[in-house]
């Protein structure tokens, strides 16, 4: 099998009387021949097509070839056998073979019996399932028989034979019965006619019994053409061109006109088939291969004048199904007729007919007035001076002019009696396209700038809507809702006076859409630039509110009866509903009437999708419950077979693959082709989607689709891989356990080193316990100063007779007992200072702190004439332990206290990003060369070495001490002129 892939060639017809399009396949377009034996529709909705060696199968968009069957003689004829149950056959010309069309493929069945069959004797017999004119009845049959349901005729011998099916007998009929009147015979059901064009009379079989029976005299017509196929029942009589339909009921035989083609009486037909439920009529030539003709219940009227364009614009409706132009042609669904000579307009945007039925247009930028009484043949021109007049409106009882004067827009309201009397002036902000009167006060002008709803009450404007919007017309539904359309910016619905945008159809050609009709079922109509589309209201309006899905748009094309997409809606009036009932829009060529409730809208029913073939490789495979994709194939394309005969963008068939990414919908083109390509292995499931009504509810369906795994992608090869890599593990693992023991063996010789190592440790742990001796009575001789200086002060006191001396003596005394008895509060956390943390989550003053000491020492450093000044910085803050900085300041101011006499100590403090630098400097008798050069030696010395103290003090060893705890640095410097000036250097 092959899938042929056709370019669709289309002709449009457009004249009075015909409504219908033309789709032609041939060989020059993708047909494989031009030959078409019969035609046929089964139950699943595709039609068939028999050719000479050759079964073809279209579903609306493609053909489907079948010829590979393994026959001697492929040349098909006739279709019969029973479509509900089915079973469609068809014979080759030898009728020794048949082919078998169920579940929608052909099949080779063996054939027992044949339409030449010969029942009981010698004779030849042929089955008649199908009459028209390329049959032949030939001398070499014996007999011809036709098949009912009730029984059997047998037309042989110039007589009629009639068995019964259950008594098997034949029964000859009293009538004398020429052959050559098959070619006048045709079949309903059980009943069997004639035609008799010498009696006028129609003669009818009927359970083995005639009689005559009156028809239609185009029954009996001799130059009228009957076609009869009995696997459709569908009987067709054609005449000078004309195609009608044959029906029997109630005993009468009646006759329905379907279309006017008159090229069929040219063309050698060999077959025709209706359908119902698209409207279409498929012709089938021997020689000029398929035509589908579909009737349209869209009529496009043309003037058809020489010379002058079909272009249409603004008209008004005229009678009871008609439109008129300014031109004086009369438009109606069927012709057009000029009602009063008029020249060819060159501006056909604007008409409107005043309340006494004159006819107002603009022509010339002048207003024309052609009077109705003198049948439009008298007419005025008025002129505004000065003025160029742009638009002529008619709303809401006013009439009004749209005018430019030195390049600003004005709105001219007439005074209906007298055009040429201005009644308001409405300056306008932008150009007028369109005026709507939403009320006796509010006038809404529509602007290439928005909305201005003007107050003829306040005239002025007092509000703008839809600012930088194009507006191009505007109009009102029977629910009160306001709609307007813009120029290639879509569709808006007002709501409290805010535009809201209305979801566009999935092409964007409503972005550019013209004017909108609602027709009683709550239909909207909507012409655009490329095409007529139709949605429900009530659906839209869910839509919007919801923001969920995409709105139904149902779009009519040229396919469907118009001579051009292209629709017209820069004027006014743009659209019509006549009194008839009947539509009326303007477009690029004619007027296009329709009445709504006669247009149908095409979907195809749930259960009209087939996935059954798929290529793989270059190669056709037929499918049966799910794809399968063997490893290493690069792509394959799916076939999604479904019978729709319409315009395929109006279902919105798409499909994707479901996989843990949500994909996205990919939309099904002509050739209802999805693609795969690059899809790991695994299991998946294609959901195919269409529309399947107009309220937009979707019908999905799901199909398997399997992709074969190499094999080091299969479950098997991966829990392998695991298994040896558990190996690789334990054998890694029993590698790293002998390393260990083997390290043990090392570390047991290690520890028995370093047992000698703690040995020395602990030594100079005895040390540090030393120290903290030692630290105890650097303490206690931290505490000797203040309490020396007290009792020098007390001795002093005794010795002194003077009250205000006493007084001084008495004041240092308690000053310094003051804070000598704070400083003894703070022993106990003085002597823990090694086992505290270096840092507090509390911030400190430093400032504060040299403060506290200077307050210490303050009356001491009095009696000696010396001063201390405290020249830190009062912002100044770090999160270091609190006690270690106090004990560091103690120290180092007693020392400086201790060693300065008539002078000064001044103590100053600098900060950086990373830094705190704190200075004690005095003017004593200072520290030697080689104690500066042994104390600031302390803090490079390495962690572990053991410090060995000098005797030069074990304060200031327990100071060098506490500033590597907080890992600051303390320098020693000779002051100038004299004493020692140390710097502390904290790193933030």
């Amino acid at each position: 099998m092959k899938l042929l892939s056709f370019i669709l060639l289309l002709f449009f017809l457009s004249s009075n009387g015909q409504s219908y399009t033309i789709q032609w396949y041939n060989m020059d377009n993708g047909l494989p021949q031009n030959s078409i034996k019969d035609i046929v529709k089964d139950k699943y909705g595709f039609i068939w097509l028999s050719m000479e060696g050759r079964i073809l199968r279209y579903d609306g968009s493609n053909f489907v070839q079948y010829k590979d069957f393994k026959l001697k003689n492929l040349s098909f004829g006739d279709f019969y056998g029973n479509i509900r149950k089915d079973s469609i056959s068809v014979f080759n010309d030898s009728e020794t073979d048949r082919l078998l069309i169920s579940k929608r493929r052909p099949e080779i069945i063996s054939s027992l019996v044949s339409s030449n069959s010969s029942p009981s004797d010698q004779k030849i017999y042929r089955q008649l399932v199908k009459n028209n004119t390329t049959v032949r009845y030939v001398s070499f049959i014996d007999s011809y028989f036709i098949d009912t349901e009730s029984g059997s005729y047998y037309f042989e011998n110039n007589q009629v034979l009639y068995q019964d099916h259950k008594t098997s007998k034949k029964v000859p009929l009293d009538l004398k019965f020429p052959r050559n009147r098959l070619k006048r015979l045709f079949v309903h059901g059980d009943y069997i006619f004639f035609a008799d064009s010498g009696n006028k009379k129609i003669l009818q079989l009927y359970q083995g019994r005639y009689s005559y029976i009156n028809a239609p005299a185009m029954y009996n017509d001799p130059e009228t053409r009957i076609y009869w196929q009995q696997i459709s029942g569908q009987v067709f009589i054609i005449s000078h061109g004309k195609i009608y339909r044959s029906s029997f009921s109630q005993g009468k035989l009646k006759l329905t006109y379907l279309l006017e083609y008159k090229d069929i009486d040219k063309e050698i037909s060999g077959t025709i088939f209706y359908d119902e439920v698209f409207n279409k009529l498929y012709i089938g030539s021997s020689i000029n291969g398929l035509k589908i003709l579909r009737l349209s219940d869209f009529s496009v009227s043309t003037k058809k004048l020489s010379y002058q364009d079909e272009v249409c614009y603004a008209a008004i409706p005229y009678g009871n199904n008609s439109v008129l132009t300014q031109e004086g042609i009369l438009y109606n669904n069927h012709t057009s007729e000029r009602l009063f000579k008029a020249p060819q307009s060159y501006d056909k945007r604007y008409i409107f007919q005043d309340d006494s039925g004159n006819l107002v247009y603009r022509e010339n930028n002048a207003i024309h007035i052609r009077y109705k009484n003198s049948g439009f043949t008298k007419y005025d021109s008025i002129t505004l001076k000065g003025k160029e007049i742009d638009g002529l409106y008619k709303n809401g009882g006013l009439y009004m002019a749209s005018v430019f004067k030195a390049k600003q827009s004005y709105l001219y309201i007439l005074n209906k009696d007298h055009f040429g009397q201005i009644e308001r002036i409405i300056p306008c902000p932008a150009n007028i396209d369109a005026v709507f009167r939403y009320n006796k006060d509010l006038l809404f002008l529509d602007t290439s700038d928005g909305i201005s709803i003007f107050s003829l009450m306040q005239d002025r404007i007092i509000d703008h809507i839809g600012k930088n919007l194009p507006v191009k017309q505007i109009l009102r539904t029977r629910d009160g809702n306001i709609w307007f359309t813009t120029h290639n910016r879509g569709i808006y619905l007002l709501k409290n006076r805010k535009a809201i945008k209305v979801p566009t159809d999935r092409n964007d050609f409503l972005d550019n859409a013209h004017y909108i009709l609602e027709d009683r079922n709550s239909n909207f109509w909507i012409s655009s630039d490329n095409g007529l589309f139709t949605i429900n209201k009530t659906h839209l309006l869910r839509c919007m509110e919801s923001r969920k899905g995409a709105p139904a748009y149902y779009r009519y094309t040229k396919g469907n009866g118009f001579l051009n997409n292209e629709f017209n809606g820069n004027a006014g009036p743009c659209a019509h509903i006549l009194e008839d009932g009947q539509f009326v829009f303007p477009s690029m060529q004619g007027f296009v009437f329709f009445s709504p409730q006669n247009i149908r809208t095409y979907f195809p029913d749930p259960g009209d999708l087939f996935v059954e073939r798929a290529k793989i490789k270059g190669k056709m495979v037929a499918l049966k419950d799910k794809l399968f994709l063997q490893c290493g194939y690069k792509n394959a394309e799916l076939y999604i077979d479904i019978p729709y005969y319409a315009d395929l963008e109006n279902i919105y068939l798409q499909a994707k693959l479901v996989t843990d990414d949500e994909n996205q919908w990919v939309t099904i083109k002509n050739d209802k082709i999805f693609r795969l390509s690059d899809i790991e292995p695994g299991q998946y499931n294609l959901l195919i989607r269409f529309l399947s009504s107009e309220d937009g509810q979707f019908v999905y369906k799901s199909f398997p689709v399997e992709v074969e795994a190499y094999f080091y992608q299969t479950l098997i090869f991966k829990i392998l891989v695991v298994g040896f890599l558990i190996l690789i593990l334990i054998i890694i693992v029993q590698t790293r356990t002998n390393f260990l023991r083997l390290k043990n063996k090392v570390l047991k010789n290690t520890i028995v080193n370093k047992d000698k190592e703690l040995e020395e440790t602990n030594n100079k742990l005895r040390s540090e316990s030393d120290y903290q001796k030692k630290l105890v009575e650097s303490i206690s001789h931290d505490i000797t100063t203040p309490v020396k200086f007290i009792a020098l002060l007390s001795q002093e006191l005794t010795q002194s007779d003077d009250i205000k001396t006493q007084k001084k003596y008495f004041d240092s005394i308690y000053k310094t007992s003051e804070q000598l008895y704070k400083f003894t509060l703070s022993l106990k956390e003085y002597t823990e200072l090694y086992k505290q943390e270096n840092t507090t989550e509390e911030e400190y003053l430093i400032y504060d702190l040299i403060e506290t000491k200077k307050l210490l020492f303050e009356e001491i450093a009095a009696q000696k004439n010396t001063f201390i000044y405290n020249f830190c910085d009062h912002h100044l803050k770090v999160k270091l332990n609190k006690n270690i900085l106090l004990a560091v300041f103690h120290n180092l101011m007693d020392n400086a206290v201790k060693n300065t006499s008539r002078g000064e100590i001044i103590i100053t403090s600098n900060s950086g990003e990373s830094y705190v630098e704190i200075c004690i400097a005095d003017t004593g008798t200072g520290m030697s060369d080689e104690q500066r050069e042994y104390y600031s030696g302390l803090f490079h010395k390495k962690e572990h070495e053991h410090l060995i103290f000098r005797n030069y003090g074990l304060g200031l060893h327990m100071v060098v001490q506490l500033m590597m705890k907080i890992n600051a640095e303390m320098t020693f410097h000779k002051n100038s002129p004299q004493g020692t000036n140390i710097k502390i250097l904290i790193k933030i």
